[in-house]
């Protein structure tokens, strides 16, 4: 099922009580999640979008997870969603059930609770968790922050007041427990014996970066900026890869000595070199890259 339909065959009521019981969202943030529910079963499919899937899975926590940052909410209406509930584990520890009445958050579940309700889940409950993900950076679609963009624009060169208002603190909290949960997962794995979760941590903060320009979209040249951070992290992928069948890859021989110090010893060990020599090589160009781009990935 696509992206668009969790929402066109869910009733927002019970997507709300997810939001609101579950994810803690305050109630004065219902009708802002209402109003783009409504935007989100609305809004044309465009296929150039849709060729990426959506993943939802489990994190360390055993709490529903969506992988990796969102677009905006325009390209994911027609992306396919994939889920992967294979790591519950019918002998995870198995908490004192609570039986306090009322709709309870992830924390206050136990372990059997939670597996039951990721067996359980309706369409409704799995739109919730999409819908929270889907609102990291804002509870818009683009369209409706460039048309708000847009008129602060307008204000600002004709010289129109601008009532500015503050954030209600609940909105604020919102979005911190996002971003926790979208950084959670990658820092509770994170490994000390382990230099390669140097590049996965950073390769999350790119993602996080990318997302936030395809949603606001707001200067000229974004698409450069994030195809570039794109390419930074292809090259983590390769580096951090351990490259067992190194076919098909093009490898300058010439320019070996460059990037690694290892020797081709021949032989059978010939691919082996390759693979390590493909690995050094993707990092150092990693290292050039950033340092002649980084600086210059922010508004």
């Amino acid at each position: 099922m696509i992206y668009q339909d969790y929402f066109r065959n869910s009733e927002f009521e019970n997507i709300w009580t997810i939001l609101n019981g579950f994810y803690l969202e305050h109630e004065d943030m219902k009708p802002m999640y209402a109003s783009l529910v409504d935007e989100i079963k609305t809004q044309p499919i465009e296929d150039k979008y849709s060729d990426s899937t959506i993943q939802m899975c489990l994190d360390l926590d055993n709490e529903i997870l969506v992988k990796g940052a969102p677009d905006p909410q325009e390209w994911l209406v027609g992306r396919e969603v994939k889920i992967d509930f294979s790591s519950w584990k019918d002998n995870f520890d198995e908490e004192a059930i609570n039986d306090s009445p009322g709709l309870k958050t992830f924390d206050m579940l136990s372990g059997k609770e939670k597996r039951e309700l990721a067996r359980q889940s309706d369409t409704a409950t799995l739109a919730a968790h999409l819908l929270y993900w889907s609102t990291l950076y804002a509870i818009k679609t683009h369209g409706q922050h460039r048309k708000e963009f847009s008129e602060w624009l307008d204000n600002l060169e004709n010289s129109v007041p601008i009532k500015y208002e503050t954030e209600p603190e609940y909105i604020y909290e919102s979005f911190r427990r996002k971003k926790r949960k979208y950084w959670r997962d990658i820092v509770g794995r994170d490994s000390a014996i382990d230099w390669t979760w140097n590049l996965r941590i950073l390769k999350k903060k790119l993602e996080f970066n990318i997302g936030y320009w395809r949603y606001v979209q707001r200067y000229v040249g974004w698409q450069e900026d994030a195809n570039r951070m794109k390419i930074a992290i292809n090259l983590m992928e390769i580096a951090k890869t351990d490259w067992h069948d190194i076919k098909g890859k093009h490898i300058n021989l010439r320019t070996a000595d460059r990037y690694t110090y290892e020797q081709d010893l021949g032989g059978d060990l010939h691919e082996l070199y390759l693979g390590k020599l493909y690995r050094h090589k993707a990092f150092h160009i990693l290292w050039r890259w950033l340092d002649h781009n980084m600086e210059k990935w922010w508004d």
